[in-house]
């Protein structure tokens, strides 16, 4: 990183990052910054040994910041987001990328020069992995860094992002949990960053094959909702659910059902709820539950948007009363 520009300003990394404390340990060297109060809240810790930095940020900015990088060596670049957001803009992209909450992306860094983007008040938490040429070679990885190879950044897509799995996740705490110190920590670190790779190539390999699988996940999305309507399940947990970015999920959805998911399942609850009061005698706050509202006083509002008048009244025109 050499820049950084808050409020469009160019402010020397030094004032926004102070170096707390700096150790090596079975040649593990680790870095612990604070971000200065006058900019932010939070910590970025930094491990590196044999080619391998992993990078933890854990804080939050007052105003939008803007880190312009230029790295001097090329790196396959796994970053995992568990909170907040993060915009990647480089000059030869079209578009910005993002990378949203529980979510990872998995590149090939090809020192193009690029714009990192925070925005205020938005916690982040992340945790970035850095592989160099010691630790590629170590592990026989060389192949990942050819340039004609997908993880290239510069075929990347807006669909270089991913939704974190169960595993991964699981990983991920235990690196942001874990108190071991020398060899352990070595062993430890180096051990979660193959384990996170492997899932990452695994990925990559079956990558192909998304585009056949997505109409199947947006169908088992529909199933999901027609089998929990009783349930408020967000875009997000039903993205997670089949292993699907949210933004493509929205997309596909709405291209396959005509409408949106928070569209659609609103009138699938409310189909629900005609045919219960019409059918049957259950009381309107059982009926309300049955179909996702824990407040009957929401349910009658958002029917009688719906239907123009409300529950009770409809009942009664369905029964000829």
């Amino acid at each position: 990183m050499e820049i950084v520009i808050v409020n469009n300003k160019e402010t020397p990394l030094q004032k926004i990052l102070q170096l707390q404390n700096k150790s090596v340990d079975c040649g593990i060297k680790t870095s612990v910054y604070a971000i200065n109060s006058s900019y932010g809240k939070g910590s970025i810790t930094n491990y590196y040994f044999d080619g391998l930095l992993i990078n933890i940020n854990n804080g939050r900015f007052k105003e939008d910041v803007i880190f312009t990088s230029k790295q001097n060596l090329n790196a396959l670049e796994l970053s995992i987001l568990i909170e907040g957001e993060k915009i990647i803009r480089v000059s030869s992209f079209k578009s910005d990328l993002v990378l949203e909450k529980n979510e990872s992306y998995f590149i090939y860094d090809d020192n193009q020069t690029k714009q990192i983007i925070f925005h205020k008040e938005k916690p982040i938490k992340e945790v970035k992995i850095r592989m160099y040429d010691d630790f590629i070679r170590k592990h026989k990885m060389q192949t990942l860094l050819s340039k004609d190879k997908i993880l290239c950044l510069k075929k990347t897509n807006r669909n270089f992002t991913r939704q974190l799995t169960t595993k991964m996740e699981e990983i991920v705490t235990e690196i942001l949990i874990n108190s071991q110190k020398g060899l352990l920590k070595r062993i430890f670190l180096e051990s979660k960053t193959l384990e996170l790779l492997h899932l990452e190539l695994d990925f990559q390999t079956k990558k192909k094959y998304n585009s056949d699988n997505i109409l199947k996940k947006a169908y088992k999305v529909e199933n999901i909702i027609q089998t929990n309507l009783h349930e408020q399940i967000s875009i997000e947990q039903l993205a997670r659910r089949v292993l699907l970015n949210q933004n493509i999920l929205k997309n596909e959805f709405k291209k396959l059902f005509g409408d949106t998911i928070f569209n659609y399942t609103k009138k699938l609850r409310m189909n629900k709820a005609k045919k219960l009061l019409t059918h049957t005698q259950k009381p309107i706050y059982e009926i309300a539950d049955i179909v996702g509202y824990k407040n009957p006083t929401h349910f009658t509002a958002a029917f009688k948007k719906t239907e123009q008048k409300t529950p009770k009244k409809y009942r009664k025109t369905q029964i000829g009363l």
